[in-house]
C-alpha cells in the first residue's frame, strides 16, 4: 500500500492498493483447489475397492497355532504331522490370519512346517510369537 500526497500538500493522504499480484494469487489458489478436488476419490469408489457396497467388513481374529515338542495345536485339535495341519488351516475362513506361538523347545523344522503350511493354504497374515519367558 502506498501513501501518496497530493501536489498541494494537503493534510489528507490517499491510499493506493495495487491488486495485480492479488489477482494472480487468487487464480493460483483457484487452480490448486480445482486440481486437488478432482484427484480425491469419491467415497463410493473407496467402499467398492474395499469389497463392500456400503456393508461393514467384519474383522476376523487371528487363529493361534501352538507349536510344541509333541506337535501342533489349533484350539482343541492336536496334530502330530504337518500333513494333518494343512487341511485344518485350509478350512479357515478367507482373510483369517494365523499366529504361530512357540511353546517349550520344539524343533526348528516344526516351526517352519507351521509357517509353510499356513502360506501354502493361502493364509497371508502370519505372525510368529514365542511364549517362552
Amino acid at each position: 500500500m502506498n501513501l501518496l500526497s497530493h501536489r498541494k500538500r494537503s493534510p489528507r493522504l490517499r491510499a493506493v492498493v495495487r491488486i495485480a499480484g492479488l489477482i494472480d494469487l487468487v487464480f493460483l489458489l483457484l487452480a490448486f483447489f480445482l486440481v486437488t478436488t478432482a484427484l480425491l476419490e469419491p467415497e463410493s469408489r473407496i467402499a467398492a475397492a474395499l469389497g463392500g457396497e456400503g456393508r461393514e467388513q467384519v474383522m476376523v481374529p487371528p487363529v493361534e497355532v501352538v507349536v510344541s515338542t509333541d506337535g501342533w495345536t489349533i484350539g482343541t485339535r492336536h496334530m502330530h504331522t504337518a500333513e494333518a495341519l494343512g487341511p485344518v488351516l485350509a478350512a479357515l475362513p478367507p482373510g483369517t490370519g494365523v499366529v504361530v506361538t512357540v511353546r517349550g523347545a520344539p524343533s526348528a523344522g516344526a516351526i517352519i512346517a507351521a509357517l509353510r503350511e499356513a502360506r501354502t493354504n493361502g493364509i497371508v497374515q502370519v505372525q510368529l510369537r514365542s511364549s517362552n519367558p
